[in-house]
């Protein structure tokens, strides 16, 4: 095997990182650095980091280039910053700066917004259950496919309250290899008795060529069942009901594949979209905590993708979520059990 260059090693690690030179010009960066300012590779190249993030950044690569200083964990805003020297031979010619997101202690700060969160984790599968049984009782006569959704939420349920008691952390993964279309399909069995008692029209476009991925499955179980409960409460009053989930390979990131869920329902409003994964912001839901589509960006961007959100008040709203096809993480247990 041949030693790897420069850039595929830059390439290939794991966090957000830049190459600056002494003024501070970003020269050199990973995809993973893209993704997580959300910015292309032409708005990037050449720009000085400090335009990039807050300006404070500056002085600080200014120290790490006169003096040699290796910089951990410095806080700046929203971010977290470790700057290092970036040597050719003997000589500093910039900086490396790797960039994460400072993590919003939720839990202490709102303790009693954090108990609604976890009500409103647990009244998701519940619904699914009621929605089921009372189908059931309609029908007068047994279900398999019904029963079987019972089942799955109660086992859910159990498994959520296990993560309870090891932790709060809403980002900690367990790891193991399973096909997105199979999960999608097991989420989307959870709203057909919505869906057939509200006539919305589900269309699978899914990719048959992807091939099985590294996730966590309740995880992001979770995460396209708020995002589909989402867009079936935005159709409510819609005469023309539709909801399309999406797959298949991405151009943009590359090596990732990407879920795309559209609803044909009343979209949001700017305030709506700017706000849409702040904790505990609600719009004045009478429902809902407001950590449905915060806990969702965390479990994604654990699983190293990210998720994006158009919406137009006359159109719907279309949420796209990018997940890598090759990532393995040996943190907690590797099993889909």
């Amino acid at each position: 095997m041949r030693n790897p260059g420069f850039s595929d090693l830059i390439f290939s690690l794991p966090f957000p990182l830049a190459v600056c030179d002494k003024e501070g010009r970003v020269f050199f960066f990973n995809q993973k650095l893209e993704m997580f300012l959300n910015r292309s590779r032409k708005y990037l190249k050449g720009k000085k980091l400090s335009e990039i993030v807050p300006e404070e950044i500056e002085r600080w690569l200014e120290k790490c280039v006169e003096n040699g200083l290796e910089i951990h964990n410095l806080e700046i805003g929203d971010f977290i910053f470790s700057i290092s020297p970036f040597f050719r031979g003997e000589e500093i010619k910039g900086t490396v700066v790797v960039i994460d997101r400072k993590r919003q202690d939720i839990v202490n700060e709102h303790f009693d917004v954090f108990l609604r969160g976890i009500s409103h984790e647990l009244r998701n599968p519940l619904s699914g259950m009621k929605a089921s049984a009372r189908l059931l009782f309609q029908l007068r006569e047994f279900d398999e496919e019904l029963v079987e959704v019972v089942v799955s939420e109660i086992n859910r349920i159990e498994r959520f309250l296990d993560r309870i008691c090891d932790s709060f952390d809403f980002t900690r993964l367990k790891w193991c290899k399973y096909n997105i279309h199979k999960l999608l399909n097991e989420v989307l069995k959870i709203f057909r008795s919505v869906s057939e008692e509200k006539r919305i029209v589900i269309e699978r476009k899914f990719d048959p060529s992807l091939p099985e991925v590294y996730m966590d499955k309740d995880r992001l179980f979770q995460v396209f069942l708020n995002i589909i409960k989402n867009s079936i409460e935005a159709m409510e009053d819609g005469r023309y009901r539709k909801l399309t989930v999406e797959t298949g390979y991405a151009i943009q990131p590359k090596g990732f594949y990407y879920v795309k869920i559209s609803d044909s329902g009343k979209g949001m409003g700017k305030e709506e979209l700017d706000n849409l994964f702040t904790p505990f912001f609600t719009n004045g839901k009478r429902e809902g905590t407001g950590l449905g589509m915060y806990i969702s960006r965390e479990i994604i961007l654990n699983h190293g993708g990210k998720i994006d959100v158009q919406s137009d008040r006359r159109k719907g709203t279309t949420v796209t979520v990018y997940l890598p096809m090759g990532v393995e993480k040996s943190n907690g247990k590797n099993s889909c059990s």
